[in-house]
């Protein structure tokens, strides 16, 4: 397994790194379904153990992956393996209990408390404000913010972390818009928080951006602020048999809620897809290859979650990477999936803001 120094945790980490919603199950959050069907605790287990035999040492759950199902699974894996070696992240801000907020410096506090408790481990290497929704005129950022400063000064967790927009480029700020106004708003949030490490959406059906735009990936190297790269194989979309008829969810699946997952928006992707598909196979170890190998050639300097709800998943993602892209592989890819565009993007002018 290759391995990455992660700016901001200053520590070098596995390339790829498990991603362990997938394995949380299903779960509703204030009648939001946010779980995945069909989840075998022991498979899922099996999954982790078999990712940590393959090298990853990056495992990144959440206090509302399946209620705390995900964390205590995670959490096995700390007894059998060791703690020694592993890098863990966790987050906090989707789940209230009985509080007024998820962002309650009380309540921050509570779910950090059982976040440790499930993962049997006395510290945590990441800790990420996994929402945006700080309440009214973001009233619940500033004690966020400190509860999570007192933490990383306490050494109960080594960095901060804190989720990017899906799609990003600094200069959209200086524009007019909805699209202007959520950049600068989430600027701001960057300069309060001040995070070491940020988490971003980019997969083969990310957009391409301009080299006269910022992207997220040049504007963290400018900050000096690591990167965890998500959804890197589309929530598993990319691999998908675009033969196969869409499947049903249950009600407690986030996937019956989500556009994606819906006729129309799966025909399109492959239809994105399938020049791709022609030209590498349909195999999910194939397209697994292209779409990690892509990502990891763009971001250089980040390490990229992988879903995963069993052994032969995990080992079929991880063990795809055993033949890596070439150059010539990644331009050509890139052509394909941007015709119009040229075959480099240089990068973009880094700007300071705040």
């Amino acid at each position: 397994m290759q391995r990455r120094f992660l700016r901001g945790l200053a520590r070098e980490v596995s390339a790829l790194g498990a991603g362990c919603w997938t394995i949380g199950g299903t779960a509703t959050n204030g009648g939001v379904p946010i779980g995945w069907d069909d989840v075998d605790p022991e498979r899922a287990y099996a999954g982790l153990l078999r990712a940590h035999e393959l090298g990853v040492t990056l495992f990144d759950t959440a206090d509302v992956y399946g209620l705390g199902r995900s964390e205590r699974l995670l959490g096995r894996l700390v007894r059998d393996v060791g703690r020694d070696g592993l890098t863990l992240s966790s987050k906090v801000g989707y789940f209230a209990g009985t509080a007024r907020h998820p962002y309650l410096p009380e309540q921050i506090r509570r779910q950090f408390d059982t976040t440790l408790d499930n993962l049997g481990t006395d510290h945590l290497d990441l800790y990420f404000l996994h929402s945006t929704d700080f309440g009214p005129d973001d009233e619940y950022l500033d004690g966020a913010v400190a509860a999570l400063r007192e933490l990383r000064e306490q050494g109960m967790i080594d960095a901060i972390g804190l989720r990017a927009p899906h799609t990003f480029a600094l200069e959209w700020a200086d524009g007019t818009g909805p699209r202007a106004a959520a950049t600068a708003r989430w600027l701001r949030l960057f300069d309060q928080v001040r995070p070491d490490v940020v988490t971003v959406r980019y997969n083969l059906l990310s957009p391409r951006y301009p080299v006269q735009e910022t992207d997220i990936f040049t504007f963290a190297r400018h900050h000096q602020v690591g990167v965890l790269i998500k959804q890197a194989l589309g929530q598993g979309l990319i691999l998908r048999d675009p033969n196969r008829p869409p499947r049903g969810f249950s009600l407690a699946d986030h996937r019956s809620r989500d556009p994606d997952f819906q006729p129309a928006a799966l025909a399109e992707i492959a239809r994105r897809l399938a020049a791709l598909r022609g030209r590498f196979g349909t195999s999910p170890a194939a397209l697994a290859r292209i779409a990690l190998g892509y990502v990891l050639a763009h971001a250089t300097d980040a390490a990229v979650l992988v879903g995963f709800r069993d052994a032969e998943q995990i080992t079929t993602t991880l063990t795809s990477l055993d033949d890596p892209l070439h150059p010539d592989e990644v331009a050509e890819i890139t052509a394909l999936l941007h015709p119009d565009t040229t075959d480099e993007r240089t990068p973009a002018r880094a700007v300071h803001r705040g």
